[in-house]
């Protein structure tokens, strides 16, 4: 029956809205906007049973707090359980955005708390990879333009890596030290000779296919002309059956 109430009003115990506290659920690491992570010891859900004086456990599925016994209802102006406001009961969202450092105000049709300050697009790991497909995309290397994913252009110029040191652009306009342009070149050079080594070990293998066929071929040819030079021909045999007769 408990576990009916809880799937019915799931809401009603969720202290941030899931929208946000779903984005980055599950990833293992206590990101901002979460108040708990699965089978991470750090969060915020024993303070929240401190402050609301009931026994909290982490619903990872949603990195929020649930009691480990329902005692809410909301809307009937009475806060139960972990619903940190209810109506005209006191509420507990200032109190509890100080804690975990966020600006929050009272939603009375959850019983929970809604953000008073505007959710950071990059929070959103979809919108990050939609910005940097949209980067990658937009970016033109050689229009002497230094565009989003570029650290210099045009290439073939001198240029600041992102650590303060003297770099030389790239025909990717990516900016490296001279060191490090080396050590690339020098890798392109060991991949290229590879690439050579291989294609001259399969060519000198299809030569000595051919070779081989060849010869074969040709000592074939030499066989079948023997065997017909000492196979005597049919006058031939005649006259060895007449010799035959009068000997």
């Amino acid at each position: 029956m408990l576990l009916m109430l809880l799937l019915l009003v799931p809401l009603s115990y969720a202290q941030l809205n899931w929208n946000i506290t779903d984005l980055r659920c599950g990833n293992g690491k206590l990101d901002q906007f979460e108040l708990c992570e699965k089978k991470m010891e750090e969060g915020f859900c024993d303070e929240l049973g401190t402050l609301l004086k009931i026994d909290t456990a982490c619903d990872d599925a949603h990195c929020t707090c649930v009691p480990r016994v329902n005692m809410a209802f909301c809307g009937n102006n009475r806060r139960e359980g972990v619903e940190i406001c209810d109506g005209t009961a006191e509420d507990k969202c200032p109190e509890y955005g100080q804690i975990i450092n966020l600006s929050l105000t009272c939603n009375p049709k959850t019983c929970s708390c809604d953000l008073n300050e505007t959710l950071p697009a990059d929070y959103n790991p979809v919108v990050v990879e939609q910005l940097s497909n949209l980067s990658e995309q937009a970016s033109s290397c050689g229009d002497k333009k230094v565009e989003r994913a570029e650290e210099c252009d045009p290439p073939d110029t001198l240029c600041t890596t992102n650590t303060q040191e003297s770099g030389i652009c790239t025909a990717k306009c990516k900016c490296l030290t001279p060191e490090m342009l080396a050590a690339e070149e020098a890798a392109a050079v060991n991949q290229t000779n590879e690439t050579n080594v291989t294609t001259t070990n399969i060519t000198t293998t299809n030569e000595t296919v051919v070779n081989e066929t060849v010869n074969e071929t040709i000592a074939t040819a030499q066989t079948n002309e023997t065997v017909k030079e000492e196979k005597p021909g049919f006058f031939a045999r005649i006259w060895q059956w007449i010799a035959g007769l009068f000997s």
